[in-house]
């Protein structure tokens, strides 16, 4: 039995930080509800379908007007038999709905209620609306981001603040489930998407103060350390961060002089002449090809990764040994990360169609 089998969660979310944050609780058994409303449901549906396959499957889908009475009525019902509910409204619109904490409390006092919001529900942010850029940019990472060179860019490939927001908000209603079964009562999270991402760069911060500062060219300059093009037009990653890793790059590329001039001698001084450096290694890398690469860094213990694009994923020895990457209708879904010695995580279904389960539902709760 999976570890959060039994355990109903409702989701009034749409497009990714809600959903994502339930599919982790769908994986580990949890029955999820995701509530839709007509006549076109969950926006992702329409604006990134492929998206929407990713991160709703696992669950049911239970389409209702949150407007008309009778539809109230279903989710009341609905709140009295669940565990967790997770929204993500703009802070208020819940209340509006009559559907905040404090009424939500009334009608089942042990739910686990979890808001996900931009900027959580107090301070002069709190109602603004936003996405992933717009948190990025508050929280300070935007500025860090893109070309060390440049303007601060979004260029993280993958919406950081949403995702980091999930897992935070997945971690800590699980704290929250097992808290209850010491004091018996539920709880209200406050989940802010600018609040975790500023936790997340908190090393960052740290660094950044400690070193004086520093603009962000010399800040986020990496020497030895990056995507580089080889021969036949393919990427490879490289990772010279400690000591031990330049030595043996310096000795594989036959360039001992490197490893023994001032300038490159530690992690932070090949970070100060990062262009420099990087320059020289550039040159090297264009000599043979990526594969060729691979073989000769393994060999010499020196951090490297091929650098794949998504339609090579299926090809990568590692990536194919997990068996993470199943297919539905060409779309590709990614299974729950994490092995565990005595847990199997759900098996991955398809999203639901909108309301697919409304007769299921509807028939549990006696209408």
């Amino acid at each position: 039995m999976l570890p959060l089998a039994g355990v109903k969660v409702i989701e009034l979310a749409n497009l990714l930080p809600g959903p994502f944050c339930t599919l982790i609780l769908a994986d580990l058994g949890a029955e999820v509800i995701k509530v839709e409303r007509p006549p076109l449901g969950d926006p992702m549906r329409e604006i990134m379908p492929g998206s929407f396959e990713s991160i709703n499957r696992n669950k049911k889908s239970l389409c209702l007007n949150l407007k008309d009475d009778k539809a109230k009525n279903v989710l009341i019902n609905l709140i009295k038999q669940s565990d967790v509910l997770v929204e993500g409204f703009r802070p208020g619109v819940a209340e509006k709905l009559g559907f905040g904490y404090e009424k939500v409390r009334t009608f089942n006092e042990k739910i686990v209620y979890c808001s996900i919001s931009g900027y959580g529900q107090s301070g002069p942010y709190a109602s603004l609306p936003g996405h992933d850029v717009n948190y990025l940019g508050v929280s300070g990472v935007l500025s860090i981001s893109g070309d060390p060179q440049g303007p601060p860019a979004p260029w993280g490939g993958v919406q950081v603040a949403d995702l980091c927001t999930s897992m935070y908000a997945a971690l800590s209603i699980t704290v929250s489930m097992l808290a209850r079964e010491k004091s018996g009562q539920g709880d209200y999270l406050d989940v802010g998407m600018a609040d975790c991402l500023l936790a997340w760069a908190g090393p960052r911060l740290g660094e950044y103060f400690s070193r004086g500062k520093p603009a962000k060219e010399k800040f986020m300059s990496r020497g030895a350390y990056g995507a580089f093009q080889t021969k036949d037009g393919r990427y490879l990653a490289v990772a010279c961060v400690e000591d031990i890793f330049w030595n043996n790059l310096c000795r594989l590329l036959e360039r001992e002089d490197l490893a023994q001039k001032e300038e490159y001698r530690s992690w932070s001084e090949r970070n100060e002449h990062a262009n420099e450096l990087n320059n020289i290694l550039s040159k090297y890398f264009m000599e043979k090809n990526r594969d060729e690469w691979m073989i000769l860094l393994k060999n010499a213990d020196i951090p490297c990764s091929p650098v794949n694009f998504f339609e090579e994923l299926d090809h990568d020895p590692q990536i194919s040994s997990k068996n993470l990457i199943y297919y539905f209708n060409n779309i590709p879904l990614v299974a729950f990360p994490v092995k565990f010695t005595k847990i199997e995580p759900e098996k991955i279904k398809t999203a639901p169609k909108l309301g697919e389960h409304n007769p299921e539902i509807l028939a549990s709760l006696g209408y």
